[in-house]
């Protein structure tokens, strides 16, 4: 068993000074040590290769603590300290893609309080595949991208479309299906054509790929309803 650290190792094994470590931990970046007696307080590894981890990506990122939290939640930042170049590239592009700001999970019953919606509402979702909740009961919960997909079919169930019949959340499962696939096939030619780029490169190349590849499909979407639209309208004459 590997000897408990000292906030002293802490400072001396990442550089990090001790005021911004307890600053890490009033954030939540770290999780709670041990604490045997009062005024005592004992560290592990994982502490270490944590505040390696924020160390480096506020460094040389430049991200803020509010955009590290999530990303230290939800991936492997072992590997991004050990420069695992498909790790790395993985925590990158989530880092470029600002769609959404990052923030930390919701729990479910917070999340459908806030938005008028019924619990059970948000479970469809999950049901259909839109959304992926995490834990069971009180403790369910949704990061902060499918937290935005829920405001949006909270709008969208508000406008008066979820009293009308087929729109509910199988419909909206069947976007979300369709869209899967064709991720899985953009995922697959991407890594095959650009997967030897530096992360960094590759990450920048892909966050930009996914913003003009959203605005290809919103366009796209719109002139195939605006043609089915003309389709069914009588013509004059």
């Amino acid at each position: 068993m590997t000897a408990p650290l000292k906030m002293k190792d802490l400072e001396a094994r990442t550089g990090v000074s001790r005021e911004a470590i307890h600053f890490y931990f009033r954030e939540g970046l770290l999780p709670e040590p041990d604490r045997p007696k009062k005024n005592v307080a004992h560290y592990t590894d994982e502490h270490v290769v944590r505040i390696r981890a924020i160390k480096q990506l506020q460094h040389e990122r430049a991200l803020p603590l509010e955009a590290i939290k999530p990303i230290l939640e939800r991936f492997d930042y072992d590997a991004y300290s050990a420069s695992n170049d498909l790790a790395r590239f993985e925590i990158e592009v989530h880092s470029r893609v600002d769609g959404d700001l990052p923030s930390s999970d919701q729990r479910v019953d917070e999340v459908a309080a806030r938005l008028g919606l019924y619990r059970a509402q948000i479970f469809e979702l999950n049901k259909e595949g839109v959304i992926r909740i995490k834990g069971k009961g009180k403790n369910a919960s949704i990061d902060f991208r499918d937290v935005g997909i829920v405001e949006t079919w909270a709008k969208f169930l508000h406008l008066g479309f979820g009293n009308k019949s087929g729109y509910d959340a199988a419909y909206a499962g069947r976007f979300a299906k369709v869209l899967t696939e064709i991720a899985e096939l953009e995922v697959g030619k991407f890594l095959d054509v650009f997967g030897e780029n530096a992360p960094d490169d590759a990450a920048e190349l892909a966050a930009q790929g996914i913003a003009a590849t959203n605005d290809l499909i919103a366009r796209l979407r719109t002139q195939a309803l605006m043609r089915a639209l003309h389709e069914r309208v009588p013509s004059e004459g």
